[in-house]
């Protein structure tokens, strides 16, 4: 018994005394992972988002006049470019020729030009063959219009090699000047505006210049620049109809529109004092 006791405490003691095993244990190094935001749940019956349209432009006229009178040819139907968006708009072109908005501004723009140019050469031309000859002699100048005959230098009155060089270039560089502050303006503002055709920010003709305010007469909003655009339309194409007929009348008679109906171009008393002393005697000797 003593021997069994002896051989396990041998035992126990080379146990203890051998080294101890060290355990290696393999751990996978942590990795950084990125949080995942977590989804916001989704409503079912949530609407899609809408984004809202741009507000559409007003137009200056909404209003097509095809009562028979309100247009030029009474007996001929409104041709369906002319829908009044310009001003005096009667709904006239029987040959046709503004076969769409694009034709029809351009049209407008040529018919405003020639409407200004014929206001003033209505109003320059007898002022030149009235006051030619006073102003020609205080500079101490030859009167081109005497020289003429009395009548304006033009194509068929002939009389154009009198006029000075010089003043043919000045003429040229003032209507070129006028026609690059146009173009200018024009870009500028359709530029701006795309819907320039619909709001009427640009219109032929606009020049951007008003020093005197006249284009707000009868008010700042769209319907009464139109009124005020048709009185400048209606008088340039009277101006126009009345250029014309100066230069007919001078070129069938030989005399100045001045002679042929002074009673336009004289001031009143003057005409009844002619009329006065022209008149025959009431009572025959």
């Amino acid at each position: 018994m003593a021997r069994i006791v002896l051989a396990l405490a041998a035992l126990a003691t080379t146990r203890a005394l051998q080294p101890a095993r060290r355990t290696t244990s393999l751990r996978a190094a942590p990795v950084d992972e990125a949080p995942v935001a977590a989804e916001a749940p989704v409503a079912a019956d949530e609407a899609p988002v809408v984004i809202p349209e741009p507000p559409k432009p007003v137009p200056r006229n909404d209003v097509v006049r095809s009562n028979w009178y309100d247009l030029a040819l009474p007996f001929s139907p409104r041709p369906a470019v002319l829908a009044c968006d310009l001003a005096a708009d009667a709904g006239f072109d029987p040959a046709g020729l503004a076969t769409s908005k694009v034709d029809l501004y351009n049209y407008r723009e040529a018919e405003v030009k020639h409407a200004r140019l014929a206001m003033l050469a209505a109003a320059g031309w007898p002022i030149a063959e009235l006051w030619d000859g006073p102003i020609a002699g205080v500079l101490h100048l030859p009167s081109i219009v005497e020289q003429n005959g009395g009548r304006d230098p033009s194509v068929l009155n002939g009389g154009l090699g009198l006029i000075s060089p010089v003043y043919w270039v000045g003429v040229v560089a003032l209507a070129g000047a006028i026609e690059f502050v146009g173009e200018t303006n024009k870009a500028r503002q359709k530029a701006e505006d795309s819907t320039w055709m619909l709001t009427g920010s640009w219109v032929p003709g606009d020049l951007g210049f008003d020093p005197l305010g006249l284009y707000t007469t009868f008010g700042d909003n769209a319907q009464a620049k139109m009124l005020m655009e048709t009185a400048e339309l209606k008088n340039g194409r009277l101006a126009m109809v009345a250029i014309l007929s100066y230069v007919i009348e001078e070129v069938v008679s030989g005399k100045p529109v001045v002679e042929l109906t002074p009673l336009f171009f004289e001031p009143f008393w003057k005409v009844v004092e002619d009329l006065m002393f022209a008149a025959p005697p009431l009572y025959a000797q």
